[in-house]
């Protein structure tokens, strides 16, 4: 059997009630027509990307902040030490893609509220390990029905396979961004060590032309 284009990886052509212009979205007021009438192919995928990641941070920053007291940081930790169980700091840096001054940060701020708490062995009491307190898994059980919601929403417009799809490739960029990060900050290390060299060399230099000076 023959597949038309438009239904390759499950995908089909939009109907004609199914298009929305900026025009019709922006008479509910929900952004800016002018803003919008942008050429849509000028945008790359890494503005989209973005502009994406900045929705979903504002939008999660001001629901779960009014609801629920926290912000987006500490949700990404209080989930992962609620998924995974205890964890140290540098485990918690990995999985939440999160600095690490900032996952220090957080994890004070949650320690301030009882919702999470530190231990760590005798034998060495900087391996300190992170786990939810009792209110911390309380917090973590009401908000899970509200992750799991909002994000059905938002993801209401994508059949099962463009999901599948969209996660793949998201994760592919994640690989490629990543490594082209840690390659630019070995160039970036390279390139402080020869601007440092540069600036030691005329200092040796002006020495080395006083110190018979000097002997005399």
């Amino acid at each position: 059997m023959r597949i038309a284009p438009g239904e390759r990886a499950g995908l089909t052509a939009p109907s004609a009630n199914m298009v929305c212009t900026a025009t019709s979205i922006a008479e509910r007021g929900d952004f800016d027509v002018d803003q919008q009438r942008v050429s849509q192919e000028r945008k790359s995928i890494n503005f989209r990307v973005h502009t994406l990641a900045s929705s979903l941070f504002k939008g999660a920053t001001q629901y779960y902040g009014v609801h629920f007291g926290v912000g987006l940081p500490e949700m990404r930790v209080l989930s992962n030490l609620g998924s995974e169980g205890p964890l140290a700091a540098h485990q918690i840096v990995a999985l939440t893609a999160m600095d690490k001054a900032l996952v220090s940060r957080v994890l004070t701020t949650l320690g301030r509220r009882r919702y999470v708490t530190a231990s760590s062995p005798k034998t060495d009491p900087r391996r300190r390990t992170w786990e939810l307190t009792r209110a911390g898994r309380d917090l973590v059980r009401q908000l899970r029905p509200e992750w799991k919601r909002r994000e059905a929403i938002i993801q209401a417009g994508l059949s099962e396979i463009e999901r599948g799809l969209l996660a793949d490739m998201l994760e592919r960029m994640l690989v490629a961004s990543e490594k082209l990060r840690a390659e630019e900050t070995a160039g970036l290390r390279s390139v402080r060590k020869s601007q440092s060299k540069s600036r030691v060399r005329p200092r040796l230099a002006h020495e080395g032309t006083i110190r018979p000076a000097q002997a005399s």
